[in-house]
């Protein structure tokens, strides 16, 4: 993103109409607008009304938005999905987004609005705007179960992608037994056993999470070479009898003390030589970006844990030689989101 001037007035301007925007675009796929374009596409104002149900001025105005962010286009007086609407947002698409856009418009969007207050307590104060007792999102989730389906199946959507690129990179034939902390909906899981067929791997995660995907194992066939754990790796020590361990999307929710606590625990449960996976953010090395590592900071603290953010290479390999660790490495993952797998081994 570049630096705005004082000759930027329409990046100044989006800053303010970018909650309206995300609004037109949550409103829509809640309304399956673009599912409906995609299969009957060049309905009328009218014609669009009558599928979503809606009288023709609110109708009128929800065009109006979409259109103008881009995601409808125009001809005569019927309208059509954009290409990037049709790809991402319209159910008739296997691989949309539409599960990160119920997320972030259910989960995300009203716990924001308190992010200063945030940054001046130091605390995950948006929270408050779910109802519930536990301390952090993913406790939180567990007492709300529809707004913890709409969270994993947002994981799930992330972790298909990120699975594949695991599958692809990683050499795991010399691995037997891989510990998956925090591995929610065992996507990675699956895939990496399926790829692997000497691999067995355990997903530890929340009991709540560890019944459910249990059960869905069952269902697909899968439960003989993976298998779940219930348990709070925070206050116990990690399983032993692994030659591996993953934290994918899991340690940047975290404080410096507690990822480097999980990182110590990492290493008194692996034997020397074993190896350590991690899928993470970073910052950059300046600590000036990038916008998507930077959002992500702030969902960390106003609302996940209330002490986590994503750190630079420099804080990632201090860490990790501290702990126990050699052999540290780093490569991107695709989708330029300054998202990386690091890999490391056990001394």
């Amino acid at each position: 993103m570049k630096q705005l001037t004082d000759q930027d007035e329409t990046e100044i301007l989006d800053l303010f109409l970018g909650m309206y925007y995300f609004q037109f675009l949550a409103s829509a796929v809640e309304l399956d607008l673009f599912t409906v374009l995609s299969r009957s596409p060049g309905l009328t104002r009218e014609e669009v009304a009558e599928h979503l149900k809606l009288e023709i001025q609110p109708a009128r105005i929800l065009l109006l938005g979409c259109g103008a962010i881009g995601l409808l286009r125009k001809e005569g007086d019927r309208y059509f999905n954009t290409s990037g609407a049709e790809r991402f947002f319209s159910r008739a698409q296997p691989a949309n987004m539409i599960p990160a856009v119920r997320m972030a418009n259910h989960i995300q969007f009203r716990p924001m609005a308190r992010f200063a207050e945030a940054l001046r307590s130091n605390t995950n104060v948006g929270l408050q705007e779910i109802s519930g007792s536990a301390p952090n999102l993913y406790m939180r989730l567990a007492e709300n179960p529809p707004l913890e389906q709409i969270f994993h199946e947002m994981m799930s959507l992330v972790s298909f992608g990120t699975a594949a690129f695991l599958a692809a990179t990683l050499d795991l034939s010399r691995h037997r037994r891989l510990l998956d902390v925090g591995g929610g909906e065992a996507v990675n899981a699956t895939t990496l056993a399926g790829r692997w067929p000497d691999l067995n791997v355990t997903v530890l995660d929340l009991p709540t999470v560890a019944e459910t995907t249990s059960a869905r194992l069952m269902e697909q066939g899968m439960s003989g070479r993976v298998t779940t754990l219930g348990g709070d790796c925070f206050s116990e020590e990690l399983p032993g009898g692994f030659d591996a361990i993953l934290f994918s999307r899991f340690l940047s929710i975290w404080s410096e003390e507690k990822v480097r606590g999980l990182l110590a625990k990492a290493a008194r449960a692996l034997p020397p030589g074993a190896s350590l996976y991690v899928v993470d953010a970073l910052q950059d090395d300046d600590e000036m970006g990038p916008p998507f590592v930077a959002h992500l900071c702030a969902y960390f603290l106003t609302l996940a844990s209330g002490e986590g953010m994503a750190r630079t290479w420099s804080e990632w390999t201090g860490w990790l030689e501290e702990a126990g660790f050699t052999s540290v490495s780093r490569q991107p993952l695709p989708g330029g989101m300054s998202e990386f797998l690091i890999e490391a081994v056990r001394k």
